[in-house]
């Protein structure tokens, strides 16, 4: 219709702004957390999630985003949202950050980050038939993965190859909430 709707250089071309209700949420199988640390420019955020494997469907229904606030405020936070025994996967840049997690009664583990999961993660999001995103519940992550663009040379215009890290807080938190589910051969 004559309306621009991309330069070409998006990350996602898989992403689906719906709502989720409570009665999606209660039926999902297996709900899984992660954490992106962060303080100030950059945010602390968290994600809530439930991956369909039958389906190729991951469905992000949960997000707070905090700026300034010690890891015993977030971990607060994280437990009003979470039911006891719940898994968070964090960052494992901050260890100390995750072992405060697990001193306030959080199961927080450590994504296994290392060569190549940046690639093989964000491989694996790109893959999926669909990443559904509550945009009322979680309106900093819809905007991440929507507006998220491979970087340009400016001399060429070419594309370059590679993921930004930028503006990418939710993002990092989704990735380290499903690797469980793209480290499994098959999945």
């Amino acid at each position: 219709l004559g309306e621009a709707v991309g330069n070409g250089t998006q990350v996602f071309d898989n992403i689906r702004l719906e709502s989720i209700t409570k009665a999606q949420i209660n039926s999902f199988n297996e709900i899984t957390s992660g954490v992106d640390w962060g303080w100030n420019p950059d945010p602390w955020a968290f994600n809530r999630m439930s991956y369909d494997a039958a389906r190729r469907t991951l469905y992000i229904f949960d997000e707070l985003t905090r700026r300034k606030l010690n890891n015993f405020e977030t971990a607060r936070l994280v437990q009003s949202r979470i039911p006891e025994g719940e898994d968070v996967i964090a960052d494992s840049a901050e260890k100390k950050s995750c072992a405060d997690y697990r001193d306030c009664g959080i199961r927080c583990f450590e994504a296994n980050k290392g060569p190549g999961s940046v690639n093989q993660s964000m491989k694996w999001l790109q893959g999926l038939a669909a990443i559904i995103i509550d945009p009322v519940r979680c309106p900093a992550t819809a905007a991440e993965f929507s507006e998220y663009e491979y970087e340009r040379d400016p001399r060429t215009g070419e594309v370059l190859p590679g993921y930004p890290d930028v503006n990418n807080h939710h993002i990092d938190a989704v990735r380290y909430a499903v690797e469980g589910v793209w480290r499994r051969r098959g999945s």
